[in-house]
């Protein structure tokens, strides 16, 4: 049988490589001192012993064989297997690796991460992105830099939309309940339920580098935001605000989606904004330019979508308390992204969530 794992860990951690060893043998003959010994070579006292007690006893270096049997399924051929196998293709589960290798799961796994050094890593989620595309992001965000290097005197207000819906949103990786077992935990507790088609609400909102935030806007339930829509909504409710808050001082941004990209959309905006970026300046497929869309709706939804809402009224209700409650200071993260010059800051992950 094999020794257990504490005893052989034990048992490694007393053995040094061979070179070590000889190494050792060769400052002990050359007439040094234990002390002396265990400083030149870095080892512990039980080390020189060891090695030195093998030594008068056979002559030589050699390390003691390995306690226990022989090991009848983690051998070379064995392992050489899994290897071709896992470099043919990398995502075959450990279950159907190892009903072919005709081993034990268990011992697969130890293959797997012992003797061939191998991490179970997860699949990224990556935007796909043409050559053209990326020679298009780089092109305009020089453009960006540009601008906002020359307009330091100026506001820069962030606008976005996004869907929320009166059911709760659960993080599957990392939501986890605390429990003796699954048992001990009411039903409602441990399991999120969902509907195909729950009701919900499309929410407008800007922040600017300012601190400023604006009112949350709620598009009303059923109305499909297309460029009319979206026009009354920032005569209405958009260029007020703006005024009231900036004066002409100000650069009104939005992203690429459709309603704001259409010509008649495009149009108003130069013509009433004081300082516009028009649907050439946003790079594509850049959502993490935007504080809106990289921060502050997250933290919105986490705040406010942990449970779910009785109605669209409800929910309504719970994100203006939040907007008002929670994400009082998050506006100021647009302008703690940008520096004087415009060069755009590192942030880490735990200053986003305490200055949030």
């Amino acid at each position: 049988m094999y020794p257990s794992s504490f005893v052989y860990s034990k048992w490694l951690s007393s053995m040094a490589s061979k070179a070590k060893r000889d190494q050792i043998v060769a400052l002990k003959e050359a007439g040094l001192t234990t002390m002396q010994v265990m400083k030149k070579a870095n080892v512990c006292r039980k080390t020189v012993y060891n090695v030195m007690k093998r030594y008068k006893e056979t002559g030589n270096t050699t390390s003691k064989p390995i306690p226990g049997r022989k090991r009848s399924v983690r051998t070379k051929r064995n392992v050489e297997r899994v290897k071709k196998r896992v470099q043919r293709n990398p995502r075959r589960s450990m279950r159907a690796t190892a009903k072919e290798v005709n081993i034990s799961r268990t011992s697969l796994r130890r293959i797997v991460k012992q003797d061939l050094g191998l991490k179970a890593l997860k699949m990224q989620h990556r935007q796909l992105i043409s050559a053209a595309s990326k020679k298009k992001r780089l092109d305009r965000g020089k453009m960006m830099l540009q601008e906002i290097q020359s307009a330091t005197d100026k506001v820069m207000v962030w606008s976005d939309e996004k869907m929320f819906t009166v059911q709760a949103v659960v993080n599957s990786q990392n939501d986890r309940v605390y429990a003796h077992s699954a048992q001990h935990l009411p039903e409602g507790c441990r399991t999120h339920f969902h509907r195909q088609n729950p009701a919900g609400v499309m929410v407008w909102a800007a922040v600017a580098s300012d601190g400023s935030k604006s009112p949350l806007v709620f598009i009303q339930e059923g109305v499909k935001v297309n460029s009319q829509v979206y026009l009354q909504m920032l005569e209405e409710k958009v260029l007020p605000w703006c005024t009231n808050a900036f004066g002409n001082q100000y650069v009104f941004t939005q992203d690429g989606a459709p309603a704001h990209t259409s010509n008649i959309t495009q149009a108003w905006c130069k013509q009433h904004f004081p300082g516009f970026w028009d649907k050439n300046m946003w790079p594509p497929s850049s959502p993490d330019i935007n504080p809106m869309e990289f921060a502050i709706w997250s933290i919105l939804e986490r705040d406010v979508s942990r449970v779910s809402h009785s109605s669209v009224t409800a929910l309504k209700t719970a994100l203006m308390k939040s907007w008002q409650r929670q994400l009082v200071n998050c506006p100021a993260r647009s302008r703690s992204c940008w520096g004087k010059k415009g060069i755009k800051k590192k942030k880490k992950k735990k200053s986003m969530r305490t200055t949030c």
